[in-house]
């Protein structure tokens, strides 16, 4: 049998993204509502930089953030570039004019 004790351990997980300014306020909302019932079994932090989906596919591209939010589709360009990179419709809105 093992037995580990650790004290005074200040770890966290770290989560960034970048990209669309339409879903940020949907990330910062789903972010605290996460935080909150997750981080009591581990600390997860997370960021999301609302700029616009052209940055946020670059961000992504560039490995410079862990997840990326936009309005507009890869390019069949930007597939090939990046083969491992997916995308998920996560929500949908509309833009009142």
């Amino acid at each position: 049998m093992l037995l580990i004790v650790i004290n005074n351990v200040s770890a966290y997980m770290q989560l960034n993204g970048a990209g669309g300014t339409v879903p940020a306020n949907v990330f910062i909302a789903w972010m605290a509502a996460y935080t909150s019932l997750r981080n009591p079994f581990v600390d997860v932090r997370l960021s999301y930089i609302g700029r616009s989906s052209g940055f946020g596919k670059r961000a992504i591209a560039a490995r410079s953030v862990n997840y990326a939010g936009t309005e507009s589709v890869l390019s069949d360009a930007e597939y090939n570039k990046n083969p491992d990179l997916q995308m998920f419709p996560i929500f949908a809105g509309s833009a009142s004019r």
